[in-house]
């Protein structure tokens, strides 16, 4: 084939696999708004455009005493410091605490090398008397080791994964599989919030932990829906578009959450999920905790959320106090819940 030629031939290809053929059209006026908005997100993504709504539900066996649970590290080092007062509270509910054979390793700001915290967390994950995992910290490097981990263990052998944070790449990767998690506290830190510490204990024994509600404020959007809930940190959610690990929220609710963004960036990672038609294929959402975000000549939060959700005509629970702020109450992600918005309460129930 003549070599000028082949981008064309690379484009249409492209055109015929993963995109629609027809363009996008706009019509401007002068207020710079659009109207007349006409596409069809079906195609834009070739990832999403394969994604099935997922309807398996794998649920571990909530804890009780006597338990074995491991603590893992498959992000940023800790010391025995760091984690020490996580660790004894685990005990203090009753449990054995097993340790990951890289948990106090350092390799630069990881928990040790690549292959050392895939080894740490698989003999977790394969370990049949571990009922639940607790990661250590967040950060950065669990997205490094999704390819290298056999995560489909859990679906035949399933247990508690609890973080959040950077632990939202291990989330959507078992979610995608069909296997709840827990996005809660870490041992980092993990009594710095006595309440989300104690409901996070209720969540994994099974006590009574089945709704968290607030009171509806001018950001919430009444409705209601059903779905699983997917999601956690925003920028792992959008670090991992257009992989194989890409967020499976066809049917689900979605949740989000952040910490020190420019407000432009969460515009920006917001109007990613918009055009791979991602947030066209959710029923609900829930806004957590964004802290820590610097403004400068953008617009707020509120503003930005708004322009990107507003549309969608689905409930949007909006305030909840999880994520990365002192209080960080837990959510079993991956299961199915009932998200109802009206003009006092915003509640999410879990089935």
């Amino acid at each position: 084939m003549n070599k000028r030629l082949l981008p064309i031939a690379l484009f249409a290809l492209l055109c015929t696999t993963g995109c629609k053929k027809e363009y996008v059209t706009n019509e401007y006026i002068t207020n710079n708004q659009y109207i007349n908005n006409v596409y069809d997100s079906e195609y834009y993504s070739t990832i999403l455009n394969s994604q099935e709504e997922i309807t398996m539900d794998v649920r571990p066996d909530y804890l009780k005493e006597g338990d074995t649970v491991a603590v893992c590290a498959a992000s940023n080092a800790v010391s025995e410091s760091d984690v020490a007062t996580g660790i004894a509270t685990l005990k203090s509910w009753g449990l054995n605490v097993k340790l990951a054979d890289n948990l106090y390793e350092s390799d630069g700001r990881y928990a040790g090398s690549i292959g050392k915290r895939v080894e740490g967390l698989q003999k977790m994950i394969d370990n049949k008397n571990v009922k639940a995992i607790f990661m250590a910290r967040g950060g950065y490097g669990a997205s490094q080791i999704l390819s290298y981990l056999d995560l489909k263990v859990m679906q035949s052998n399933p247990k508690w994964l609890i973080g959040y944070s950077d632990v939202t790449a291990l989330h959507i990767a078992l979610n995608n599989l069909g296997v709840e998690s827990v996005h809660g506290p870490m041992m980092l830190g993990f009594t710095k919030d006595e309440e989300s510490a104690t409901a996070l204990k209720n969540a994994l024994f099974g006590k009574g932990y089945d709704k968290i509600s607030i009171a509806a404020n001018k950001n919430c959007v009444a409705g209601t829906a059903e779905g699983r809930l997917v999601g956690g940190n925003l920028s792992l959610i959008y670090s991992e578009g257009g992989t194989l690990f890409d967020l499976n929220a066809k049917g689900a609710i979605l949740f989000i959450e952040d910490t020190g963004e420019a407000n432009y960036a969460i515009d920006r990672m917001l109007t990613n999920l918009k055009l791979s038609g991602k947030l066209d294929g959710i029923k609900g959402i829930v806004i957590g905790q964004f802290i820590n975000n610097t403004q400068g000549s953008d617009k707020s939060l509120e503003e930005i959320i708004k322009e990107k959700v507003g549309d969608l005509k689905i409930p949007v629970m909006y305030g909840l106090e999880s994520g990365h702020a002192t209080k960080n109450l837990p959510l079993y992600l991956g299961r199915t819940v009932k998200l109802t918005v009206d003009d006092t309460n915003a509640t999410i129930e879990f089935k």
